[in-house]
């Protein structure tokens, strides 16, 4: 039996290699002067500076598929029989995120419409905290501006995830060591064995329909081995890897995404939203702590609206109950989602906004 194996084209591996100087410069930089979790950080920031200049930069797909792999090892490498102690709570967790996170979508949509002046389609697109490929796609279908939903999508995933190490430093009185609080690391090669499981549970992953196999598969397996007494230990530098994809790719996405004034008109926008998600999020998580006892810091990580992979990853490297964070941000994207298609559709149809094609 014979494989093929695709070859990258020139233009990918072109893109890569800028990404990779780029993100390591980044990273490089960040260290220097200290920044918290300097490799995911510093090449996020690096990257979205160089891309709204005009320099295209990308991470090949493989290689983010790859990164999440390593993403749901890392998290389940984390898991203990000790974080069940608190399973009994999540019912009323749950409830609390999702009839929470339904207001902060109401409020900031009415922002988005009444104050910025976008049409309400676009408005809804715009405060719906789900995966930016998958609300753009069904935004488009139902004639949202594509670029005003873009750049709000994209500045909420970036200032969150630039925003809540500074502030989880603040909150406990501590540094992000080296960049790096979670899973025990160690030499080289030691325990890369178990990546070699991610590619096996990503597939059985997608044969039982996980949102997110490529992350969650992995995460699974990897629980499952940590909670029957199998010690995993990582070497650092690929979570350094993990952290440096992850960032540059999320810079990347700058590239292209709109005129300077325009960027300007809707970015100021999306950054006061950015303000009233975090503010809301904050009471959201206050409400959680107090009803659960979930210690305030666990319970916003589990509510800020980032990303299921970024939050997860900041849980897991700040050292905070992962997989409480990820149960939570999982359930918050799927159920997003799964609704957006029926939430633009209607507030669409109410007012009568038609699909380009129609």
């Amino acid at each position: 039996m014979r494989f093929n194996f695709p070859t990258p084209s020139r233009e990918t591996l072109v893109l890569f290699g800028r990404a990779l100087v780029v993100g390591i410069l980044g990273g490089i930089v960040a260290n220097l002067i200290n920044l918290p979790l300097p490799w995911m950080l510093g090449p996020l920031l690096a990257g979205a500076v160089v891309s709204l200049a005009g320099l295209k930069i990308g991470m090949p797909g493989p290689l983010k598929v790859g990164a999440r792999g390593v993403i749901g090892v890392l998290l389940g490498a984390a898991i203990n029989p000790e974080v069940f102690a608190r399973v009994g709570q999540w019912p009323v967790s749950l409830t609390i995120l999702i009839l929470g996170m339904t207001g902060i979508v109401v409020v900031v949509a009415l922002y988005y419409r009444l104050l910025a002046g976008f049409d309400p389609v676009t408005a809804v697109a715009s405060a719906l905290p789900g995966g930016l490929s998958n609300v753009m796609v069904i935004a488009l279908q139902l004639g949202a501006e594509p670029r005003q939903v873009v750049i709000a999508q994209l500045l909420r995933i970036s200032l969150v995830v630039l925003l809540v190490p500074p502030l989880y430093m603040v909150w406990q009185g501590a540094g992000v060591e080296g960049g790096w609080s979670g899973p025990q690391t160690g030499w080289l090669g030691e325990g890369l064995w178990v990546v070699l499981l991610a590619p096996p549970a990503w597939y059985l992953g997608k044969k039982i329909r996980l949102p997110i196999a490529e992350m969650l598969g992995p995460m699974i397996v990897t629980a499952a081995l940590s909670l029957a007494g199998v010690q995993i230990t990582l070497p650092h530098w690929l979570f350094v890897c993990t952290f440096l994809v992850l960032g540059t790719t999320i810079g990347g996405q700058f590239y292209g995404i709109g005129r300077p004034r325009e960027l300007l008109a809707t970015g100021r926008h999306a950054l006061v939203a950015t303000v009233l998600i975090l503010g809301l999020a904050t009471g959201l998580a206050l409400i959680i702590h107090w009803a659960t006892g979930v210690p305030f810091y666990v319970a916003l990580l589990a509510v800020t609206p980032g990303g299921i992979a970024e939050m997860a990853l900041l849980a897991a490297a700040l050292g905070v109950d992962p997989l409480f964070v990820t149960f939570h941000q999982t359930v918050r994207s799927v159920l997003i989602n799964s609704l957006s298609p029926m939430i633009l559709h209607h507030i669409g149809k109410r007012y009568g906004v038609r699909p380009p094609d129609e």
